[in-house]
């Protein structure tokens, strides 16, 4: 038979007015609340203009400094911050150190390729040589064309072209005499037929001294005035004699390409020498072996086409478009360049990135390209210097970061076309790969660089070098200089009104609540910049001559007041009860948190209710949120924490049957962070021990298994903010915030809040366990372990540890009957 259990009666909190110890040692008072900085802290560091280069960032600047000055391969930077850290111009800045020395500038230039054209060929020169070589090169052609004009005037060369034409002519007329001849006797004639495309030349038999066709001899044997094996027989000669004056022709064309060629080498040995010498002094200048191979190609090619050169632009000799091949284009040309290049590149797609081949389409719709219309892009643009990128430009095109990746290990870039799914239209080129050596720096966050680093083997290779901007940076006498001569030089660059020095100190104040520690400042310095900006807006708003403090606060005031309609309307739904919110009174089992809501450019906190009920069960603790979807994963680790923390305090001795709800009331997005962790035990706490909770006083602090209470961020938006709804409700005089012992540093609170707790209106306490907060929230004693492992009588550990054995008993019997 099951053992009657002794049923208890709810423990009582005391009175509100009853003086509890907790609660003095746990209040922090108005010295440690307070904070401030004056306008008298600034003019004694506001001395002088402070020199700086890059504020706040030692250990980026020295990663930066390696990754550029470091020429091995994958020295690459990939440079993470929050916006607003200065990372651009940090950057920007460091590589000015960098830009004077010029040893790695080339121009880049592509050619005709005379083997393959297809496939042109890149050649590199020093810095503006690129231009000396193009004038030499078009001086060379210019100058064979001149030779082989005066070759028109040379009464040597005509002599010389005469013989060989003449000759030729001769031995061609010979020959025709002599068939025409022999073609009398056999009684044909040589005559011209028009053909379907022109004149072709042919045989026509001779009929009684009449020169006729074989259509009016075939009418004559039909006639009987022609015997039928005369005319086969003529018709046999006229086969035989037609194959030989083909064959007539046929020598007479060689003939006439042996003159041709004659002519051709005659024109060869009278331009050659002069050629050889430009080519062989022009091979001295650059004696580089791309550029000398090229030359040789060249040469030979302007022999083999020197036909094109007499008669430019008339019919049968050179066309204007033949002449391109020995053009070249310089697709990057340095002759100008003073410092080294740095290229931002800020709308990246491959064509932007990596060049491009354009194309023309004439009036008859053929598309023209070649060699001239190949494009450099940025990385060929920035060769030799550096290159700046963001890293989300990068991802959005798999193609464009996979390309990247194989310029940087291999060296080179393909100046390519139709890439991304662009049509490449017929005729196309593949020019050869182009040599780089280019610095990249890319911008982006810290999750991208864990992304990369994690899921891409080949990024840790090519980007060797983490260059990592911090959010924040000491507070100290020097980096308050340099915050002060940041704000001097915004002045005067901008032409701001002078800001006095409590304005200043209110700017400082502004970056020091950006870090969240007190003893901390923000590199955030956009922001700072944007402040400045505001304020002296307001100030030449308000007719005022210089930025005072009140401008700065007025900015400050302004920027949350443009932000903060989802705030107000929160606070006039607790105000009229639709969110039931109460900051007054005590209950069981509820408890106000506080919540951070992060619109990204603005945040603030506000109170949410949280809920437990409990009973008797072997579920554990359930995590509503999480069953509705609703709870992110640190979240729902800190619920099982909780379980822990029950095991571990309660239930050594007994198994935990309990079947416990965690909720909160009134939330319909999703619930993430453990900052909540310790409402959730004070709640879960007092529905299983039965012990009203204030209402008054708002909870925020992580918990681990231990009782042990952690940090949190936001602390300062979270006491604000509950401040804030108690002002519209009402304030008592009795209301405040339970916060972690660690955040201490971390309050930096708006004047009203330091007033308020100055005046006693309202209260922030500091606590480093679970049983501290339990004390201020129901006036009693935690209670402390005792030797049977049990909890001093009368306390709420023993009232907790005698429900939980209670419901353990009550599951055993249930299951027992």
């Amino acid at each position: 038979m099951a053992k009657k259990l002794h049923q208890t009666q709810p423990l009582q909190a005391s009175s509100e007015d009853a003086p509890i110890a907790i609660y003095a040692e746990k209040e922090l008072n108005a010295d440690a609340v307070h904070f401030g900085i004056t306008g008298e802290e600034m003019a004694r560091l506001d001395t002088e203009a402070e020199t700086f280069d890059v504020i706040g960032q030692p250990r980026a600047l020295e990663a930066l400094h390696m990754g550029l000055e470091m020429q091995s391969k994958g020295y690459n930077v990939f440079v993470t911050g929050m916006p607003g850290t200065g990372k651009r111009t940090a950057v920007t800045k460091i590589i000015e150190s960098y830009r004077d020395d010029l040893s790695r500038l080339r121009d880049i230039v592509f050619v005709y390729n005379f083997r393959n054209p297809d496939r042109p060929r890149v050649l590199y020169f020093d810095p503006g040589e690129s231009r000396v070589f193009r004038q030499t090169l078009m001086d060379i052609v210019a100058g064979v064309r001149r030779r082989i004009m005066m070759l028109s005037d040379s009464h040597n060369f005509k002599r010389k072209r005469d013989r060989l034409v003449t000759q030729a002519e001769g031995q061609a007329n010979a020959a025709l005499r002599e068939f025409e001849g022999k073609l009398e006797q056999e009684g044909f004639n040589i005559v011209q037929r028009r053909g379907e495309e022109a004149e072709e030349t042919d045989l026509a038999p001779v009929y009684e001294g009449e020169t006729t066709s074989f259509e009016d001899l075939q009418q004559r044997v039909k006639l009987g005035e022609l015997d039928d094996d005369a005319w086969h027989r003529m018709r046999e000669k006229y086969y035989r004699y037609l194959d030989e004056l083909n064959q007539i022709f046929q020598r007479l064309d060689s003939q006439r390409d042996q003159v041709e060629d004659s002519l051709r080498d005659l024109r060869v040995r009278e331009v050659s020498p002069e050629l050889d010498r430009d080519i062989r002094e022009l091979k001295q200048q650059y004696p580089d072996e791309r550029i000398t191979a090229y030359l040789d190609d060249l040469r030979e090619d302007i022999l083999r086409h020197l036909d094109w050169f007499t008669g430019f632009g008339e019919e049968d000799h050179g066309d204007p478009s033949d002449f391109e091949r020995y053009q070249i284009n310089i697709v990057v040309d340095h002759g100008d360049t003073k410092r080294a290049p740095v290229v931002y590149e800020t709308n990246p797609d491959y064509h932007r990135l990596f060049g491009t081949q354009e194309y023309a389409q004439e009036s008859g719709g053929e598309i023209k390209s070649g060699f001239m219309y190949l494009r450099a892009g940025a990385m060929l643009q920035a060769s030799g210097g550096f290159l700046i990128l963001r890293g989300d430009d990068l991802l959005t095109q798999e193609e464009l970061w996979n390309t990247l990746k194989r310029a940087l290990d291999t060296g080179t870039t393909e100046v390519r076309s139709g890439s991304g799914g662009t049509p490449v239209p017929s005729g196309f080129l593949k020019p050869e790969a182009v040599k780089i050596s280019v610095k990249v720096i890319i911008l982006g966050s810290e999750h991208l660089y864990d992304l990369l680093f994690n899921h891409d083997e080949e990024f840790g290779k090519l980007f060797k070098v983490p260059a990592e901007f911090d959010a924040s940076m000491p507070r100290n006498d020097h980096t308050t200089r340099e915050y002060i001569s940041f704000i001097r030089l915004i002045e005067t660059e901008e032409k701001l009104l002078p800001t006095a020095r409590d304005a200043v100190a209110a700017v400082v104040e502004y970056g020091v609540r950006m870090s969240e520690f007190r003893d901390r400042l923000s590199t955030r310095f956009s922001m700072v910049a944007d402040l400045l900006r505001e304020a002296n807006y307001w100030a030449r708003k308000a007719s005022r001559e210089e930025i005072d403090r009140g401008a700065v606060e007025q900015a400050v005031a302004k920027r949350m007041y443009f932000s903060n309609l989802p705030e107000e309307k929160i606070d006039d739904q607790i105000v009229s009860g639709e969110l039931l919110i109460s900051v007054n009174d005590r209950a069981v089992g509820r408890i106000n948190g506080l919540a951070i809501v992060d619109r990204g450019y603005y945040s603030f906190a506000r109170p949410i209710l949280i809920t437990a009920r409990t009973a008797p069960g072997d579920a554990g603790i359930v995590n509503i949120e999480r069953e509705a979807g609703l709870s992110g994963e640190i979240h729902d680790k800190g619920v099982y924490i909780l379980e822990g923390f029950l095991h571990s305090k309660y239930a050594r001795t007994f198994p935990l049957s309990i079947h416990a709800s965690v909720a909160f009331e009134q939330s319909y997005v999703e619930v993430d962070g453990d900052s909540a962790s310790s409402p959730e035990v004070y709640v879960l706490l007092s529905a299983i021990a039965e012990v009203p909770l204030r209402q008054d006083i708002a909870v925020t602090g992580s918990v681990n298994q231990m009782g042990q209470i952690q940090p949190v961020g936001g602390i300062s938006e979270k006491i604000e903010g509950f401040f804030a709804v108690c002002k519209k409700v009402g304030l008592t005089g009795r209301q405040g915030v339970i916060m972690p012992r660690q955040n201490q540093p971390n309050l930096v609170l708006n004047r009203e809040v330091q007033n308020a707790v100055d005046a006693g209106d309202f209260h922030i306490y500091s606590i480093e366990t679970i049983d501290e907060g339990m004390e201020i929230l129901t006036g009693l004693p935690a209670g402390s372990p005792t030797r049977d492992g049990g909890f001093e009588a009368g306390s709420i550990n023993a009232r907790v540890s005698r429900r939980l054995r209670e419901m353990a008993h009550q599951v055993k019997n249930f299951g027992d009957k």
